[in-house]
């Protein structure tokens, strides 16, 4: 917390932040858009965005910090496949990558099909995946993910479920094309 505080002034507290929250950016980063290289120019972005507003950041404490950098993170990574990506033509591409028949149930974790997860992930709205990254590749409780997507935990707990769902029946019929609307 102290770090925190002196990040604002102190270029050395910052570059300790960096050093602490640098790979979990980059993991979630790589999670979103699937590509190393833009995952590493978009985590480039938000530590140059965290750099500018560290002096507004209202927070005083790690988890107000942690928050505030997946915040960054997540819009940069939506705004990332907003502009350089569509989205069919993505989903397309891993699509023709797949090697694997569908199944009519979920597969196991041991067999579980990496490319078919996330061309199914890819399908999800882009908060819905946020979400979905934040808790199962970030690890993140439920309170944390809430701060970053600004909502309550119990609201989190609920669309993470819908999620679930949604992606389940993706998995399943993975030869639909399109986004989800809802």
């Amino acid at each position: 917390n102290e770090l925190v505080a002196r990040a604002r002034t102190q270029a050395q507290a910052l570059a300790a932040l960096y050093e602490c929250m640098v790979d979990s950016v980059f993991r979630f980063c790589v999670a979103r858009v699937a590509d190393r290289a833009a995952a590493e120019d978009i985590c480039s972005e938000v530590f140059l965005d965290v750099a500018r507003g560290i002096r507004a950041f209202r927070g005083s404490s790690y988890m107000d910090f942690r928050n505030w950098v997946f915040a960054i993170s997540a819009n940069q990574a939506n705004g990332y496949l907003r502009k350089h990506l569509r989205r069919a033509r993505l989903l397309q591409t891993r699509e023709k990558d797949l090697a694997a028949p569908t199944t009519s149930s979920l597969p196991d974790m041991e067999a579980l099909d990496w490319p078919v997860l996330h061309a199914a992930i890819l399908r999800l709205k882009a908060r819905h995946q946020t979400i979905l990254t934040l808790r199962f590749f970030e690890n993140m409780d439920y309170a944390s993910i809430g701060a970053i997507v600004k909502c309550r935990p119990s609201t989190v707990r609920v669309q993470l479920h819908r999620i679930l769902k949604k992606l389940r029946r993706h998995m399943l019929a993975p030869e639909e094309e399109g986004r989800d609307n809802v």
